[in-house]
């Protein structure tokens, strides 16, 4: 009976080294090719131009984007089948920790996949998981704004009972993890749907007066002005003083000339009656 016991627990765990094995193998393959692929198709002239754009924050390789999704599509064509979620997320994580913003891209590229989204939208902490990526791995606008449309929004539209904790981020002393609880939601804001959340969201993250969160919720606010404009002219007006002048041209974009001009002389009309 002991050897049977035995023999049936040698079995079990060489089941799970095996398993471990093939998930590390798919993620070791990944990681390979597309660092070969980075160097074989860099473009150090564009790489140049890119680094003075994002004020070089990251180093580049000068890749389009449309080249870094053909290479997740040649990915997920040879790894499609072997994806879990740990394994997806293990693999992203790994390229957004990278140096290079091509690499961070990547990563959120991978887990966009809507085959990918699928898996891991059934994460219980996926947005826990999320959190952690934006404070340890995200400094730029790019990879912020990418993250929160392209596998936020999507894991929100099939698991709703998360917004709360996205929209807690809007309480964060992390200026990425305030822009990114509003373009979360930029394409519910454009449909006027969870307008409540979307304005309570708008009112945290407006008193943070640095630049990438103002123009988050500049951004927000426009959206949601194709489908609630009054609502929107109704929180610039109350949270006037509290808009950069750059956020407040952001959030009225979208309205007629006269309405923008209305707004943007809002603040002065206001100062003179007070005196």
């Amino acid at each position: 009976m002991l050897s049977m016991s035995i023999l049936r627990s040698t079995t079990i765990l060489n089941l799970l080294l095996t398993t471990a094995r093939n998930m590390s193998s798919t993620q070791t393959e990944v990681i390979s090719f597309l660092n070969a692929e980075c160097e074989r198709i860099q473009n150090p002239s564009r790489a140049v131009e890119m680094g003075r754009y994002f004020r070089h924050l990251h180093p580049f390789y000068g890749i389009k984007a449309g080249d870094l999704r053909q290479l997740i599509r040649k990915v997920q064509e040879e790894h499609c089948s072997e994806w879990t979620a740990s394994s997806l997320l293990d693999t992203a994580e790994t390229l957004l920790g990278e140096e290079y913003g091509e690499k961070k891209m990547l990563g959120v590229y991978l887990l966009g996949v809507p085959h990918n989204l699928k898996k891991i939208q059934q994460v219980p902490t996926i947005i826990d998981i999320f959190g952690g990526y934006i404070e340890e791995y995200v400094n730029d606008w790019a990879t912020c704004d990418n993250l929160s449309s392209q596998v936020v929004r999507h894991v929100l539209t099939a698991k709703p009972e998360h917004i709360p904790k996205v929209q807690a981020w809007s309480t964060s002393s992390n200026d990425w993890k305030q822009r990114a609880s509003c373009v979360s939601f930029l394409s519910h804001a454009r449909h006027g749907t969870h307008n409540e959340i979307i304005l309570d969201i708008a009112t945290r993250v407006i008193q943070n007066r640095n630049r990438f969160p103002q123009l988050g919720v500049g951004w927000m606010l426009r959206d949601l002005t194709l489908a609630d404009e009054d609502a929107v002219v109704e929180f610039i007006k109350e949270h006037y003083t509290e808009f950069t002048r750059e956020g407040l041209r952001y959030a009225i974009e979208k309205m007629n000339k006269s309405l923008r001009q209305d707004l943007l002389n809002y603040g002065k009309a206001d100062s003179s009656k007070r005196r």
